[in-house]
Parts: structure tokens; sequence; C-alpha cells
């Protein structure tokens, strides 16, 4: 299994988050178009007799907003009244999980938010509303749908290492799926349902057990960097510029409507794309209509401004832009497009209840920044060969580990290193590093912590004495526990010859039993050991892992350390009900 991929630098990180429409902007220039309308409209009306003058607010995801904005201004051309109000609709672009969150009463909820109407990309959107922690029973059930448009890679044509449109596995996302440095970028899950789509698709191929959470959380560190977060601007990322074309094109998850509209609008030297769809079936966004309020008055008006859209003028609009109709099918306009495939692909109806909510928190215990404190064994027993016939040292092999663990950690990692040996006196360790934020330089602003603690590892020698281990292990559980943070994975990482020999204060038993106490799963904090050599006492490893719903690994192999960082990261999706 890989333990990870070396690419070119590539601008993705950077532009994928900037490539699309930015949800502040938007919000800024409808808080000024409601400023002004919040003015002049109820004057207008209140001169043609209403009495009372209400808003209708509609929130749409972004590829169709312009429709339903020119429904409601034919809507509001009518005068329309109810019950002596005249309701005036006004259309927004939201993202929708500002709305989801709105909607259900989180953290984040704002009732200047919360719509009246509500079409996001993808009836995912309101089954999450139904069964979250807030519950929306106001929400309309089974509404409508105004089009659809599955699911699809997008790339240039012809793209090598990509197999045909129409021949296509969603194993072209993983990362030995692809060309080793042409990046996939999806949507972020938590802002996108065709972000949630592809979680879905990979973990259904890769199924359920220790292996396959080993190769989601290797797809997840591959692509993270590259997720967007909000609606993905194809024209950003394939502009046909001299500098794009030093670089390999990506790979990019998007409904099809995006691939007909960057066609139709893209510049001459930009590429043209086209639109790959997974054998194994996709899902397909079908742009619900829904109804979220329950007053009367607004209940009747949403269903009039629904009947506007029902026009086949606006159906045509929506097929110019790149939909298909809402049950699948490509009119014949849209078949003539380049780029697409306009049988309708195979779909699957299964993103839905637990395998949402699966697909969406995979994603995120996957992608949280850490807290963890790394304890490296420096005793005595670490100058022994790793295999017993004249290989690296344990000391060499842990270092490399630490090393490679410092690759595989992000930016936001929290991150100490203490050094372990009863040589360093009473306490028997070295606090090399408190835990500090990756990224934020204890000296002069010229290198990253990250440097810094890269710079602290590859120096660390063995200092000699006994271990202290059972002592170390309770030190650095306590510190982690007491200094936790919430929106982290919090953990301490132990790289050992797994010998204590009697050097601790504290027995085997007693410190199994201390860390089983202390052991919160409302606040977990896990212990990941890889111990060194055949010498290691594994048993007694396991049971101290166990206590705190970890991980433990012995290995004389080197070659082996990439891929036991990425089995231990894993355990981020089962923690605190790891089954051990």
């Amino acid at each position: 299994m890989s333990s990870g991929r070396h690419r070119h630098p590539s601008p993705t990180g950077r532009t994928a988050r900037g490539a699309f429409r930015s949800p502040l902007g938007i919000t800024a220039a409808v808080v000024a178009i409601v400023a002004v309308a919040a003015i002049a409209v109820p004057v207008a009306l209140n001169s043609l007799g209403c009495g009372e003058t209400r808003y209708l607010r509609v929130s749409a995801t972004q590829s169709i907003a312009p429709v339903l904005r020119e429904a409601a201004t034919e809507f509001n051309a009518d005068r329309p009244g109810y019950g002596g109000a005249c309701v005036y609709a006004q259309v927004d672009e939201i993202a929708p999980h500002r709305i989801m969150t709105a909607l259900t009463g989180g953290r984040a909820a704002d009732s200047t938010i919360a719509p009246h109407v509500w079409v996001p990309e993808s009836s995912a959107w309101v089954e999450l509303a139904r069964v979250s922690g807030g519950g929306t029973p106001g929400i309309g059930t089974d509404p409508p749908s105004l089009a659809s448009s599955p699911v699809v890679l997008a790339a240039p044509e012809r793209t090598e290492g990509m197999p045909d449109p129409d021949d296509t596995s969603w194993t072209a996302v993983l990362p030995d799926g692809r060309e080793p440095d042409r990046p996939l970028v999806m949507v972020d899950p938590n802002r996108g349902a065709d972000g949630m789509t592809v979680m879905h698709a990979v973990r259904r191929h890769l199924g359920s057990g220790d292996g396959a959470d080993t190769a989601m959380t290797d797809f997840v560190r591959d692509v993270q960097t590259d997720s967007a977060f909000g609606e993905i601007d194809l024209a950003t990322f394939y502009t046909g510029s001299e500098a794009s074309a030093e670089r390999p094109d990506p790979v990019i998850v998007v409904p099809e409507q995006a691939v007909v509209s960057y066609n139709q609008d893209r510049a001459e030297s930009a590429p043209q794309l086209a639109a790959h769809y997974p054998a194994e079936g996709t899902v397909s966004l079908d742009y619900p209509y829904v109804t979220t309020t329950d007053e009367e008055a607004l209940r009747s008006a949403a269903a009039d401004l629904y009947e506007v859209l029902r026009d086949d003028a606006y159906r045509s609009r929506l097929r110019d832009l790149g939909f298909r109709d809402p049950d699948g099918r490509a009119s014949s306009a849209l078949a003539g497009r380049p780029g697409l495939i306009p049988e309708e692909p195979a779909t699957h109806e299964d993103l839905t209840g637990d395998a949402l909510l699966a697909s969406v928190t995979d994603w995120n215990r996957l992608s949280m920044p850490s807290r963890t404190l790394v304890l490296a064994d420096v005793s005595a027993n670490m100058a022994d060969d790793l295999d017993g016939a004249g290989g690296p040292t344990r000391m060499e092999a842990a270092l490399q580990a630490a090393l490679l663990g410092l690759s595989m950690f992000p930016d936001e990692t929290d991150m100490g290193l203490w050094l372990m040996s009863d040589a360093y006196g009473e306490e028997g360790r070295e606090e090399s590093a408190d835990m500090h934020r990756l990224g934020t330089s204890d000296g002069d602003g010229d290198s990253t912590r990250r440097q810094e603690l890269t710079s602290v590892a590859e120096g660390v020698e063995v200092r000699g004495g006994g271990s202290r281990l059972y002592d170390n292990i309770l030190a650095a559980y306590d510190e982690v526990q007491d200094a936790y943070h919430e929106d982290k994975i919090n953990s301490v990482i132990l790289l050992t010859a797994g010998q204590d020999e009697g050097s601790s204060d504290i027995s085997h038993a007693e410190l199994v039993a201390a860390l089983q106490d202390r052991f919160d799963p409302e606040r977990p904090v896990s212990m990941f050991i890889i111990a060194f050599g055949s010498q290691a006492e594994e048993a007694e490893l396991r049971q101290v892992a166990d206590a705190t719903s970890g991980s433990a690994f012995v290995t004389d192999d080197p070659d082996e350390i990439g891929d036991i960082f990425l089995s231990s990261i894993s355990r981020r999706l089962c923690v605190p009900d790891c089954d051990n």
C-alpha cells in the first residue's frame, strides 16, 4: 500500500479554495441588494394598496439561481397578495451547509439566513437536515425536483491515464488510480453533495475493516489539500495559459452541468473537457424545491412561485444552462453539447440516512487537525540493531518514523516532542519541544514550526540508561488530556524499544489501570505505539493502547513505517469505540 505520493508543486491547493464564488462576497452583495429593496419595494407596493409587505426568502445553489431570479421577477410583476399582504420574492445564494445549520438551530444558526424556499443541489441536504440533532419538522417532505445533473469526473479530452468517458471507475479518484502527479479536486463533503458522493463511492469500493480504513486514510490525506469550499469554477483550473501547460491538469469531481457550462464559455486556448461517468453508478443531483415555512401566506406564495418555474420558458432556460430534466433525460439541445454522454448514466439512490452521515463523518475525522505529543525513547535499548543482524539501529528506525510522521501531519497540527530516558534526571524525560502549533516558529520567522521540529528530530541521539517507559507514558497522556482541544484529534504517539525493565516507579498493571480510569469517550485521548525490534514487550504494549482505544505495532522492517502511520491515523474512524 502506498504511504503517500510525491507530486510536482501544484497551485491547486491554493486555487481550490478560490475556485468558487466567495460566499462572503456573495453575502455582501446580497445584503446590499436587500437593503435597497427593503426601502424601495414596500414604498412601491404600499402605493398599490398593500396593507403589509412580506418577503419570500428563496435560497438557491449558485448554478441554478439565475433561473430562480428570472422566475421571481415574473412572480413579483404580478403583484401577488395573500390575506391582505403583498409578497415579494427575493433570491439569494448561500452555501447549503449554512442553510442547513440555520434551519436546524445549530451553533451557527442565523434566523436572517433561514429561507422560506430552499433549492440546494441535492435532496441529500434535506435528509441531513431531517436527521440532524436539531431536526426540521417544518421542512417540506418529498419536494419536487427542478432539474437533475449526475456527478461526474471532469478532465480534458484524452487526458493521459484516464479511461474512456463511458468506461470509467470510481477507482480513478484513488491515489493509485491516477497518474502519480495528477491531483484530484473535489468539494469538501461538508459543503457539497458532489463531495459526499465521492466519499460514499470510495467507501463502497473499499468496504470495511482495518485495511479499508487505512486506504480511506490514504485517500483523504491525498485529496484534502486540494478540496474546495464551495461550487467549483472549472475555468479557474483549466485556463489554457502557458503556466498551466507546465503542470498536470487535475481530475475534478463536479456535476455534469458544470462541464457543459464550462465547455460553452471556455476561452479558445483552454482545453475542452469530457465528463466521465463511473460504471459502478453515480449520484444524480436533483435540485429539490423545498418549502421550509409553516406560515400559510408564504407557503401559498412558494407554491405559486413553483408554478411559475414549471412554465416551459424556465424549463428551457435550465436546459440552456446544461441541466437535465428532473427524470434524468437529456433534452435534444443538451444532447448536442460537447463533452457529455446524453444517455442517462447508471445511478444509485443509497446516499441516504446512515450512509450519508458516514460519508461526512469519515472525512471530518480523517481531516480534523491533530494535537499530538510524540514520546521518543532514547534509552540504551534504542542503540541495539533493529533486526539483530547488523542492520539499522532502533534509534535510526525511530528517527525515520519521526520524520515521516512529521511529513504526514498538516500544518494545523499542535505537536510536541518529549525524549525519555532516566539519564535525564528525576522525571526521566526532556521536553525538547513544547506542544505548539506547527507553522508558528519560535525563531525569527525564517523557518516554520515544522522545520524546527524536524531539525530537533534529526539531532536526536541515544542518551542511554533505562526508558522510564511506564512513568513517561502516563505523564505524556496526562499532558495531552489536561490541555484537551475539542476541535482536534488528541493523541500520544510513542516510538520505543518497548521495554521498561523495571525503570519506572509504576508497574505495567498500574499504568493500564490508570489509563482505563482516565480515558473519557467524550474527550478521547488515544495512544498510538510503534515499537522497534522483536524484543519489544508486544502484549504489554497492546494492553496500554487498548486502554485508550489506540493501537500498537511492533516492527523490525523500516519499510513498514509508512503503512503503520496510515493505519494508526485510520483509527480516527473508530475512536472511541475501536474493536481491539
